[in-house]
């Protein structure tokens, strides 16, 4: 695999891991959602088992964020360090 291949596969990983963090944010605030809901109907094993997995979900979406900003930054120092920053046929 070529440099300008392993960058694309690069970018493709970034797209997956926005996608999977868009995804988990969704998690996010719908469990937050059910949770306060069930706080309203008084239906406390739902509330408490909404909120663990808030928790959980939360701390994923902080492992997926951590993640991305590494790579993208591990993806930029690859980018640069090879030259594929500038334009080609512009040298």
């Amino acid at each position: 695999m070529d440099t300008r291949e392993k960058l694309e596969k690069m970018d493709r990983a970034i797209r997956m891991l926005e996608d999977l963090k868009n995804s988990q944010v969704a998690m996010v605030e719908k469990s937050s959602k059910l949770q306060m809901d069930a706080m309203e109907f008084n239906f406390s094993e739902m509330e408490k088992n909404m909120g663990n997995l808030f928790s959980t979900f939360n701390e994923s979406l902080d492992i997926i964020n951590t993640e991305l900003e590494r790579f993208e930054i591990k993806r930029n120092k690859f980018e640069m360090k090879h030259g594929l920053d500038k334009e080609e046929g512009l040298d």
